[in-house]
């Protein structure tokens, strides 16, 4: 990668913008369709998990638009990007708690908590370089 005077603005821009369709797109399969848009789950789960699972994913789904809100100032927007990577990567720490208590979870699963663990880090200190930059 060439390194940039603006810290890579415009990637940065890129790369939130398009991850926020994850947050997105789950949060809308999980309103409309529950449960069951996860991978493995076929059949009925309890009333209250669904209503909970429901819940959780009309969250999920405010995401994306947060984002898509601070993308235009990327540099000036640290605030709503921190807010929305503290939910993700408290989520990532939520799933760890479930995987020791309930076993390793889907494979796609796994692959979320790796982002939400490992990349939403990275995305800060890209986001801090990018302001930093910004503001000289």
């Amino acid at each position: 990668m060439i390194p940039t005077p603006d810290g890579g603005r415009r990637g940065l821009q890129i790369v939130l913008g398009t991850l926020s369709l994850i947050p997105f797109a789950s949060g809308a399969a999980g309103v409309l369709v529950g449960p069951r848009a996860l991978p493995g789950v076929d059949g009925p789960v309890p009333t209250d998990v669904d209503s909970e699972y429901r819940y959780t994913h009309a969250m999920w789904f405010t995401a994306a638009p947060t984002l898509w809100r601070a993308l235009p100032r990327i540099e000036e927007e640290a605030a709503a990007v921190r807010a929305v990577s503290a939910a993700v990567f408290l989520g990532g720490l939520a799933r760890l708690v479930s995987w020791r208590a309930t076993g390793r979870p889907h494979p796609v699963l796994v692959g979320a908590t790796a982002l939400e663990l490992v990349g939403i880090p990275v995305l800060l200190a890209w986001q801090r370089r990018v302001a930093r930059l910004a503001s000289r």
